[in-house]
């Protein structure tokens, strides 16, 4: 098999998982139900080790993380930031960041009530109401799970729908 078959396999294999996630999501009925179905599927569909969520911690967030906190799953799998902190880390990337060296910069982002062993990362911001509000993040102990220079099409066209789904539940008052 050459290599343009390989990566061809890959594709369609992740499209597919993807689409599973955005079928699954759109049953979601409050924002707790929507993160616990991401965290969870993205878990099962690509055997994801470590994934959290951060939220940036100010006003306009807290009803959304006093919800998440009131999730058994959710809040040990959660983690406040401040505005700051979150800027300094997706300072130029409203896209998906992979990393797999030097990872010190992005402990702040993981829930201080669980550790994780990672050697890679995918952090994706997502927005709801066309504003950043936190990252669903990724690990794995692999440091080849997430390099810098792979594509992130897929990943950022599941979180345009990911962050219309949290717009909409948002706009309702859906939180618990």
């Amino acid at each position: 098999m050459g290599d343009k078959e390989h990566i061809g396999r890959v594709n369609t294999r992740i499209a597919a998982g993807f689409e599973k996630i955005e079928k699954k999501l759109a049953q979601a009925r409050s924002l707790v139900e929507l993160f616990e179905m991401l965290l969870e599927e993205v878990e099962f569909q690509f055997q994801v080790p470590f994934v959290w969520l951060t939220l940036v911690d100010n006003a306009k967030s807290a009803p959304v993380i006093e919800a998440l906190q009131s999730s058994e799953f959710l809040k040990e799998r959660l983690n406040l930031v401040s505005p700051v902190d979150f800027r300094e880390i997706f300072a130029h990337a409203l896209r998906p960041i992979l990393v797999n060296g030097n990872l010190t910069r992005y402990f702040r982002l993981f829930p201080a009530n669980r550790k994780y062993f990672v050697r890679s990362l995918a952090l994706v911001p997502f927005k709801i109401n066309e504003e950043i509000w936190g990252s669903w993040n990724n690990g794995d102990n692999s440091p080849n799970r997430y390099l810098p220079e792979m594509e992130t099409t897929f990943l950022q066209k599941f979180n345009r729908v990911f962050s219309q789904r949290l717009t909409h539940l948002f706009q309702a008052g859906k939180f618990k």
